[in-house]
């Protein structure tokens, strides 16, 4: 049987097996739920400056910005090769986790974004309920 450490810390089996845990994220997965928590994450409303719009919609907003401006600084990268030019330009992105995205006047900070969302109550005790289901689901089978 599972045991939960802590409020919601980490579920293991009491004799250490985890494998059971294995199965259990692999069927939180299965079921679409690591999806839905992405999506709820994506379609959440961010208060950005003046405008208010889902965090998806800011992310590509953003993103459309910073390739303009790589372009506009280098308009080679519109001849160069395609996966070449994409590399770069994700690169870019990527950099020192997501900076780019946070610099100029609709920066977005994703990596606290997602932080905040992640340690909700709401979010913990939804992925707590779901666990729990699926650890019963497990147990009658």
């Amino acid at each position: 049987m599972f045991l939960m450490v802590e409020k919601y810390g980490i579920i293991a089996n009491m004799s250490g097996d985890t494998d059971k845990a294995q199965e259990l994220a692999d069927l939180f997965k299965k079921h679409g739920y690591f999806d839905k928590l992405k999506q709820d994450i994506l379609n959440k409303r961010i208060e950005n400056g003046e405008q208010s719009a889902q965090l998806q919609e800011l992310v590509k907003l953003k993103v459309a910005q910073i390739v303009n401006e790589m372009v506009n600084s280098n308009e080679d990268l519109i001849f160069k090769n395609r996966g070449s030019t994409t590399a770069l330009i994700e690169g870019q992105i990527v950099k020192d986790g997501y900076a780019k995205l946070n610099t100029g006047e609709n920066g977005i900070n994703l990596t606290e974004v997602i932080e905040e969302s992640m340690s909700s109550e709401d979010m913990k005790n939804d992925i707590f309920k779901v666990l729990e289901n699926l650890d019963k689901d497990l147990m009658k089978s």
